[in-house]
């Protein structure tokens, strides 16, 4: 039997994280979670996660920072990378984008059913950068 994928989730709010977390368990995947983004980047390097959750607003170092430093860092810079936030700007999808985000997903459409295929359609197609980036994954689920 296969070793059930690793997710890291990167997220501030308690209930929203202890929600995803508890869904992504029971679909088999083993989930740590940290509460801000410099905890998420050490743990990134340490755990080497099969996918990361990440969302944008986090403290001490926020979602996009995170991501730009995985990026940087031969280690992580291949890290798969799921975005999940509230923030619908197109200058943050763009920037996910050109940060390579496998995905870009908005938390006020995002039913824990369809975080979890999301995870599992990228981990089956290692999926790169994002495709239309302009219209959000968890928009075109609506």
């Amino acid at each position: 039997m296969p070793p059930q994928p690793r997710v890291l989730m990167v997220e501030d709010h308690p209930d929203i994280a202890e929600l995803y977390q508890l869904k992504l368990q029971l679909e088999g995947y083993r989930v740590a979670v940290a509460a801000n983004g410099r905890a998420g980047l050490e743990l990134a390097r340490t755990l080497k996660p099969d996918v990361l959750l990440l969302d944008i607003h986090v403290p001490q170092l926020d979602g996009l920072e995170l991501l730009a430093a995985l990026r940087d860092d031969e280690t992580t810079r291949d890290q798969l990378v799921v975005v999940f936030t509230e923030d619908d700007n197109p200058e943050l999808i763009q920037e996910a984008e050109r940060l390579h985000a496998a995905a870009y997903l908005l938390k006020a459409r995002l039913l824990p059913r369809l975080l979890s295929q999301t995870i599992g359609e990228v981990l089956r197609n290692r999926r790169g950068p994002l495709a239309g980036a302009s219209q959000p994954v968890a928009e075109q689920a609506s």
